[in-house]
C-alpha cells in the first residue's frame, strides 16, 4: 500500500506541475494577443544552412485579427480580419484567400490569434526554463514537429518552429508594444484591380 500511495502521489505531483506549466503559457499568450512591433524571420534547412531571411512589421489583435507585413526581401502582406485570411504577394500581383478556420486552427499562428485555453489542449507543453516553452502537437499533425516560445518580461521575443521536413524557422520579435485594441479598418485589405485573387475552398 505504501508503494502505491507514493506512486500515486508522485503522479499527482507531475500532473500538477504540468498543469502549472500550461497555465503559465496560457497566461503569457493571453498577454500577447494585442501587440504590435517588428519581426525578423530566418529559415534554415535540416543542416543549418540559411535559406531565407525576411523582415517587416506586425499587428495582432484579438480575436484572430492580424497584419504580417514582410518588407524585405519581397513585399508580402498577410492580413486576417478574423474571418478571412489574405496572403498578398505584391510583386507577383497575386493573392490567396481562405477562411481563418481552415488556415490557422492547428498552426502556430493560432497560438497568438485564438484564446490560448482553446489551443493549448492540442499540444504537449514543457518548460525549458528561462522563459522558454516547448510545444509538440498531440495528434501527430504534420504542420510542425515542435514549436518553442521564448518570453522576456512576459513579452514574446522568439518563436522557433521545426517543421516536418526538418527545416527550422526562427522568428524574432522586436520593439513589441501592447495596445488596448485598434480600429477594424487596420485589418481590411483593398486589393488593386490588377491582382489575381484565388479563393480556396470554392
Amino acid at each position: 500500500m505504501c508503494v502505491v500511495t507514493v506512486l500515486f502521489s508522485f503522479q499527482a505531483a507531475i500532473a500538477q506541475e504540468n498543469d502549472n506549466v500550461v497555465r503559465s503559457v496560457e497566461n503569457l499568450l493571453e498577454v500577447n494577443r494585442n501587440i504590435e512591433g517588428e519581426f525578423r524571420q530566418v529559415t534554415y534547412d535540416e543542416k543549418g544552412k540559411e535559406l531565407q531571411v525576411s523582415q517587416g512589421v506586425f499587428l495582432l489583435a484579438k480575436p484572430n485579427q492580424f497584419v504580417w507585413d514582410s518588407v524585405t526581401p519581397f513585399a508580402q502582406r498577410i492580413v486576417s480580419d478574423g474571418k478571412t485570411i489574405t496572403v498578398w504577394d505584391v510583386d507577383l500581383e497575386q493573392a490567396t484567400q481562405k477562411a481563418v478556420s481552415d488556415s490557422i486552427s492547428s498552426s502556430p499562428a493560432a497560438l497568438l490569434g485564438q484564446p490560448a485555453s482553446e489551443v493549448l489542449p492540442n499540444y504537449k507543453v514543457e518548460s525549458l526554463g528561462g522563459g522558454q516553452f516547448s510545444l509538440s502537437p498531440k495528434e501527430g499533425q504534420d504542420l510542425f514537429q515542435t514549436l518553442t516560445l521564448s518570453f522576456e518580461n512576459k513579452v514574446i521575443s522568439t518563436m522557433t518552429i521545426l517543421d516536418a521536413l526538418g527545416q527550422t524557422t526562427v522568428i524574432e520579435f522586436k520593439n513589441v508594444e501592447t495596445h488596448k485594441g485598434v480600429a477594424k479598418e487596420n485589418f481590411s485589405l483593398d486589393l488593386p484591380d490588377n491582382v489575381d485573387v484565388i479563393v480556396e475552398g470554392r
